[in-house]
């Protein structure tokens, strides 16, 4: 889903007597991550609570401009294109849906709520539009750390990486792309959880 908005630019021209041109409208294209596993492993429910922590994100990726590299050691952001949100704030709520839909815990709760059985903690370390190989790629990746939060143990640790080719190069393909990562992503995230949490006694 894209949403586009003006921004209005202030310009000015110092001649004649320095003076200022009237304000530009330029179009900003949102776009937002939404999309989850349709077929997301299931599990026999336990009376437990799965606590979902915000995501971290990298810092050059914690922000709503939109990333794109085109060769090794660069990076840069879109100026007409951008996220709704943060995509580390969009990824919290789609990761609690789809840990839902697993049947697995009796609920799936995220701050202030306290006294779960384990806590889900998420990094995105990555998220660009790699123009720099042929096809394109969306290049996603989360740290994902599940923990005893009883004993605030460390159950297990899982890498995800995912790499999904862009159709076109535009920045809307990229986002198409990034949905279509994200989806792998949270299904293979579930898939982590479930495992861990039945090894746990």
């Amino acid at each position: 889903m894209r949403v586009t908005r003006r921004v209005p630019l202030l310009g000015g021209l110092c001649l004649a007597g320095c003076a200022a041109l009237a304000p530009v409208d330029v179009e900003v294209t949102t776009a937002v991550l939404d999309r989850v596993p349709a077929d997301v492993p299931r599990a026999p429910r336990r009376p437990e609570t799965l606590l979902v922590y915000p995501l971290e994100a990298a810092d050059r990726i914690d922000t709503r401009r939109m990333a794109y590299t085109l060769r090794p050691h660069h990076f840069a952001y879109y100026a007409r294109n951008e996220w709704a949100e943060s995509p580390a704030r969009m990824l919290q709520p789609l990761l609690v849906r789809t840990l839902e839909a697993t049947g697995r815990f009796a609920t799936v709760v995220t701050p202030p709520a306290s006294g779960a059985h384990y806590g889900l903690r998420a990094d995105l370390e990555e998220l660009v539009q790699d123009f720099g190989q042929v096809p394109p790629v969306l290049h996603l990746s989360l740290r994902l750390r599940l923990v005893d939060e009883r004993s605030n143990r460390t159950l297990a640790v899982r890498e995800l990486e995912v790499r999904e080719p862009l159709q076109q190069q535009t920045p809307y393909a990229g986002v198409v792309a990034a949905n279509a990562a994200l989806d792998r992503a949270l299904r293979d995230a579930a898939v982590f959880v479930l495992e861990a949490a039945r090894r746990t006694p």
